[in-house]
């Protein structure tokens, strides 16, 4: 088992990402001619979202597995920009759906240009990202993630149908999570292999090991929301509680909590209360239990990712890629 001490300096990322900063780069220049409108009227919305930019750290995985299966390619630019441009278009969607007005300390589109932009919008990026799978070779990434799309959709109208309902199960809420956040994970990390011409066998591991990144990667998301600070995030937090969207931190605070405070808390579940109630001193023992317990679920799915991608054959380029793993489970924004 090969295991990396979590550490949660930013500095600390730039040099878990320098094996593949020059590729990177390449990815960034690949948005930016990819993300340029045909009409110019999109310009503004486009040079807004690209203020976004945030860690790439999807992109940084495919480029990684890729390297450790010995096979890393110029089309592995592309997979990466496509698996990027959809999750910008699914943060737009989100930021509008959880009435979120800042995202990287900027207002989100809908705050600058309205939801019925924000929607055309996110819509404009999807069908750009499905238009640039079309010059990939074979069809294998356009079916991939037109598969990821549909689950990330089906997993937001899960959580959406289940809003307010204070007794979502764990397994419910993984469910969830697993479509909305980890299949854009785990179909990336999978072509990451597929196209590196790794074995079915290996591209399935990369699948696991992305799938559970996924699951974690939005559980220190979750755990932010309710816990972050907005500044130090630089987006609004707060909006799964205020929207009546159960979290695992949320639920392990529940299955906790003393039936009278817990009758409390239900309360003010989703009725547009402020996240600071669970502040208060005859919550904060429980609350800091169940955060203990959601990050040590994080641990131990980031260790389950690493255990997964044992198999990749060349073992000094998988070390970089585990480093960068457990360095998600220490993340604050």
């Amino acid at each position: 088992m090969e295991t990396v001490q979590p550490t949660s300096s930013t500095g600390r990322l730039n040099q878990l990402l320098a094996p593949v900063q020059t590729e990177l780069d390449a990815v960034e220049n690949w948005l930016e001619t990819a993300l340029t409108g045909e009409n110019p009227r999109l310009s503004p919305l486009l040079d807004h979202l690209k203020k976004f930019r945030g860690k790439r750290v999807r992109a940084a995985q495919i480029l990684l597995i890729a390297k450790g299966c010995g096979g890393l390619k110029e089309v592995h630019i592309p997979v990466a920009g496509i698996v990027e441009m959809i999750h910008s278009a699914t943060l737009v969607h989100d930021d509008l759906l959880d009435e979120a007005s800042q995202r990287r300390a900027l207002d989100c589109v809908h705050v600058e240009w309205g939801s019925h932009s924000a929607v055309l919008l996110g819509d404009w990026i999807y069908a750009k990202a499905f238009e640039e799978c079309t010059k990939l070779p074979g069809n294998e990434a356009s079916v991939a993630l037109a598969t990821a799309t549909r689950r990330v959709c089906a997993g937001e109208i899960y959580q959406n149908l289940t809003r307010k309902n204070f007794d979502l199960s764990e397994a419910s809420y993984l469910e969830q999570i697993d479509g909305k956040t980890g299949a854009l994970f785990e179909e990336g990390a999978r072509l990451a292999g597929f196209f590196a011409g790794a074995s079915p066998e290996i591209q399935a591991a990369c699948g696991a090991y992305g799938k559970l990144t996924g699951r974690a990667f939005q559980i220190a998301d979750d755990i932010l929301d309710l816990v972050g600070d907005e500044k130090r995030v630089g987006k609004s937090l707060g909006t799964d509680w205020d929207r009546g969207k159960m979290t695992l931190p949320l639920i392990r605070l529940r299955d906790i909590l003393p039936q009278e405070l817990q009758v409390e808390v239900r309360g003010h579940f989703g009725k547009n209360s402020d996240r600071s109630i669970l502040m208060e001193p005859k919550f904060s023992s429980y609350l800091e239990q169940a955060l203990q317990e959601s990050h040590q679920e994080i641990q131990s799915l980031l260790q389950r990712a690493c255990d997964s991608i044992t198999c990749l054959p060349f073992s000094e380029s998988r070390k970089p890629l585990i480093a960068l793993t457990h360095f998600l489970g220490s993340r604050s924004r």
